[in-house]
């Protein structure tokens, strides 16, 4: 009996492990499109090279986008979530992966995301407005900044970080609809509901590494003004992602390996010509 319900543990946890192989095996970089770009925005590959972004690019994880005064960009990722990027503002991709698709995929259509992903995002400074499908349960999207993060459900939401010359910082996220947690500020997360904002008001050390003050945390009402903000942002968006279309990658093609050359069969040795005989002299009598 001890044997048999054995065997039956040892099977299911060879199954789950199986499946979980193949979802992580499945997974890939997922496609992420510059859909509209307003001003100079510029791209930042991994090894440093920058260049002008412009409306229908593909992104890649490790790619940074910075804005000038002005300027703007709306990126839409393949699990349907996308973001506006303000002015003035330095955005690094620091992952996105997701299982590849299977057919085209029209973003404005979704009311959740495909399959499971995997979206951290990296905010240097300035601001940004998302809209993020519903998530899967194992999914996760989350907004870091230099002095604390946002970890997103399924949601409208504005996330704000401006250093100041006089050694302040302030970080600001705001929930316009959906749900939307502020992790890394204090020793728990804080819940931010639809219509609020959380606002964090930190003194950055002079010396890199050194202590910092206790963090002023302020939980409010989003102001009436940032409201007309976002949902003014939050339909740039909307008009977007509708001409947004996204196609499965190609399979590789195998390269086929390289062509084996025939051989050349052995040439057959020529038998020596042996040149004939002169004529011997003429040995007759009386000649």
């Amino acid at each position: 009996m001890k044997i048999s319900a054995l065997f039956r543990f040892l099977s299911v946890a060879f199954v789950a492990t199986a499946l979980s192989l193949s979802v992580h095996a499945q997974t890939e970089p997922g496609q992420i499109l510059a859909a509209k770009v307003e001003g100079q925005v510029l791209k930042v590959a991994a090894d440093g090279t920058s260049s002008p972004l412009v409306a229908g690019t593909k992104l890649a994880e490790t790619d940074t986008i910075t804005t000038a005064k002005n300027s703007s960009v709306v990126l839409v990722f393949m699990n349907g979530s996308s973001v506006k990027l303000g002015p003035e503002s330095r955005l690094a991709i620091d992952e996105f992966k997701m299982d590849p698709l299977a057919e085209d995929i029209e973003p404005s259509k979704l009311q959740a995301e495909p399959s499971v992903s995997k979206t951290t995002l990296n905010l240097s400074y300035g601001e940004m407005v998302g809209d993020v499908k519903k998530l899967n349960t194992s999914s996760s999207y989350s907004i870091k900044t230099p002095v604390g993060a946002a970890g997103i459900r399924g949601t409208i939401y504005r996330v704000v970080f401006r250093p100041t010359s006089d050694g302040k910082a302030f970080f600001t996220v705001q929930t316009a609809e959906g749900r939307v947690v502020m992790e890394g500020v204090t020793a728990g997360e804080i819940p931010i509901e639809a219509g609020k904002e959380v606002v964090v008001e930190i003194d950055v050390p002079d010396v890199p590494g050194g202590e910092a003050a206790a963090p002023v945390v302020v939980t409010q009402d989003i102001p009436a003004a940032t409201s007309a903000l976002i949902a003014t942002e939050a339909q740039t968006i909307t008009q977007t992602v509708q001409a947004t279309t996204f196609t499965p990658t190609p399979p590789e093609t195998p390269t086929p390996p390289p062509a084996t050359p025939a051989e050349t069969p052995a040439e057959t040795p020529l038998a020596p010509v042996i040149p004939p005989t002169p004529p011997g002299p003429d040995l007759t009598p009386g000649a």
